[in-house]
């Protein structure tokens, strides 16, 4: 404990050092919209929130310090009920920095700060950890271990809830990251390969612990055209098996427009396999379902515009049998009026083709001040 405030304090008064180098600033953000299910009701939201953020290089060395935090709150009403929720969290707040070791370079994260696989399937959110990744001209190799026991679960989406419901700094569910990388930049054709072992040891209530390998291949086909596929196998305490794999491919046709197309699964309890499963909110997503999507793309300096559609065909994770499909359908537009002033909106449509019939719209309209 010594050595540690020993620690803070050296850090404190290496900060105190370049005043001139320190940066700060933040961000005001309203967020309106209306949620009805099958225009039968509707329900209001509003949300308003406030970050600020700072950076700060470490005296003359090649590492900075930097944090943002923010307020916000979640006010939501129909015709039946209302709900206020206040939420305090630091969303990031990580010491990092370059170092050249012998022929390559290693760069280093220590602190709070997102961390996301090669797929976005096992883990993709703000974690409390470390990683260090070694690149080389023809190779990188990295590292993570974290914890997200110590985040706000009111503030970060995870597929497993928190343990308890606590108001303004909810704890979210404990899973320890740890992960492995070997990424092959330039394996052929300029193509990028990516080798990962993940392991999520939960030590929360459910000590349910998983571990998964993924791959992940993306580079161009011509020059307008590139893809991106990614797998990840995976166990819970090596008792069954599980499998997400996605493929996406990308087209450009000018400077200013982007379609894609592609294919999620996620495998179901179906013979050998188990429903897929993992930290991130996405397994939620693609778990017992394939699900084909398109999406297209205009953007320019001041203002983007995108649609995307996806049709899920779900599988019922406990029979193993077709459970029915819907479509998600969504549209945004973002312009930016002045450099530090943006607006946008979005509209979703979820139609649900089963015989349940659970169809739901949405509308937001965004504004975000930067200062």
């Amino acid at each position: 404990m010594k050595k540690l405030i020993i620690s803070i304090c050296t850090a404190l008064l290496i900060l105190s050092a370049p005043l001139t180098a320190f940066e700060w600033g933040g961000v005001l953000k309203d967020d309106t919209g209306i949620t009805t299910p099958d225009f039968k009701a509707i329900t209001f939201k509003q949300s308003n929130a406030l970050s600020l953020w700072f950076k700060a290089p470490l005296g003359d060395s090649k590492f900075k310090l930097t944090g943002e935090g923010l307020y916000k709150y979640n006010f939501t009403a129909n015709k039946d009920a209302k709900e206020f929720v206040n939420i305090v969290d630091l969303t990031l707040f990580k010491l990092d920095g370059k170092i050249n070791a012998g022929s390559g370079l290693l760069t280093i994260n220590a602190g709070r700060f997102s961390v996301a696989d090669a797929t976005g399937a096992v883990i993709a959110q703000t974690s409390d950890g470390f990683s260090a990744v070694y690149a080389l001209d023809s190779v990188k190799l990295g590292l993570y271990a974290g914890y997200t026991g110590l985040l706000n679960g009111l503030n970060v989406a995870m597929a497993v809830a928190p343990e308890k419901q606590n108001k303004v700094y909810n704890l979210a569910y404990a899973f320890a990251p740890i992960g492995l990388t070997v990424e092959l930049p330039s394996l052929f054709l300029n193509q990028n390969l990516t080798l990962q072992g993940y392991a999520l040891l939960d030590c929360g209530a459910n000590k349910s612990s998983m571990f998964y390998a993924n791959i992940a291949l993306a580079g161009p086909i011509t020059n307008s055209v590139y893809y991106n596929f990614a797998s990840s196998f995976g166990s819970a305490k090596f008792k069954n098996f599980m499998n997400y794999t996605g493929l996406t491919i990308y087209i450009f046709p000018a400077d200013e427009i982007a379609i894609n197309a592609g294919i999620d699964f996620g495998s179901a309890n179906q013979g050998k396999l188990a429903a897929y499963t993992s930290a991130s909110a996405k397994s939620a997503e693609v778990s017992g379902k394939i699900a084909p999507k398109v999406g297209f793309t205009y953007g320019t300096d001041v203002m983007c515009f995108d649609l995307g559609a996806k049709y899920k065909i779900a599988y019922d994770t406990e029979k193993a049998k077709y459970a029915g499909a819907g479509a998600d359908v969504s549209a945004g537009f973002v312009y930016n009026i002045f450099s530090d002033l943006q607006v946008g909106l979005n509209v979703t449509a979820v139609i649900d083709t089963t015989p349940a019939k659970q169809n739901n719209y949405t509308a937001n309209l965004n504004i975000a001040l930067a200062f």
